[in-house]
């Protein structure tokens, strides 16, 4: 706050009170059902309207108070947490990574840690770059450098007159998936695509047809989930490492998903 005579604020006034936080983890198949469930509010298959996902998370460190002193305990509870942004990262190579960013409507601390019985990723569960499998209109993805579904804009908090949210709803969920591979005759047909038609068109077409995309994750044959992308065009197209010794050339896409989002 500010007055007519002075150039510096004078006071400061409580406002809206929302928190953010993000993390990124490995993809394991002891607790991607259990992410499924926080990301995804139609009971963990989609999305459906209505209120979102909530969930609560406990944040908790051990620190050193002054050098003489045992250690404390701090744990803080975020309470009323929504997803905001959601990814799931495919490299050569690696292994599957999620990232998740989340708001929260308020919190509170503790001196104590509360969750007990924690679920855990366990040895052997991870779900490896090799246990995933990308179907572009029903044929594997050859060659596959990466890939990366990306969600955002998934919920939002809406309020009343205290300053912590009153509830949190869908919001519009806007799905992209990202491809890079090295090109062969299936990039090829691809590319007619990003050119408007599965026909294998010579030019550029004034309108563009969609195709369905699979995403799914196994470990040792075991099914993790499938990601179904049922309607899906070419937002971007372009071609790296074109004269490149040390390289192939591979061809990266991104996909603007239409029609929803459905795990199995």
């Amino acid at each position: 706050m500010r007055t007519e005579d002075n150039a510096e604020a004078v006071d400061s006034l409580a406002q809206n009170l929302e928190g953010s936080f993000g993390l990124s983890w490995t993809m394991s198949n002891d607790t991607h059902g259990n992410i499924r469930d926080i990301v995804f509010n139609d009971g963990g298959n989609g999305f459906t309207s209505g209120r979102a996902a909530l969930s609560r998370w406990y944040v908790g460190t051990e620190y050193l108070p002054t050098p003489s002193d045992p250690p404390s305990v701090r744990e803080r509870v975020l309470k009323g947490c929504i997803p905001l942004e959601y990814s799931q990262t495919y490299t050569q190579g690696g292994e599957i990574r999620e990232s998740l960013t989340m708001g929260y409507a308020d919190e509170e601390r503790n001196t104590s840690i509360t969750p007990t019985g924690v679920s855990r990723a366990t040895n052997g569960n991870d779900v490896p770059f090799h246990g995933c499998q990308l179907d572009a209109d029903g044929a594997q993805v050859s060659l596959l450098q990466s890939a990366t579904l990306s969600i955002s804009n998934m919920y939002r908090f809406y309020r009343d007159e205290t300053p912590t949210p009153a509830d949190a709803t869908l919001a519009a969920p806007t799905t992209t998936l990202e491809l890079e591979a090295i090109y062969d005759e299936q990039q090829d047909t691809q590319l007619g695509i990003a050119y408007g038609s599965t026909s294998s068109p010579t030019s550029t077409q004034d309108r563009l047809e969609a195709i369905p995309l699979t995403l799914s994750y196994d470990v040792q044959g075991n099914t993790v989930a499938e990601y179904s992308l049922p309607s899906c065009k070419p937002q971007s197209t372009s071609w790296n490492s074109l004269i490149d010794g040390e390289n192939n050339l591979t061809q990266s896409q991104t996909f603007h998903v239409n029609g929803g989002v459905s795990i199995a």
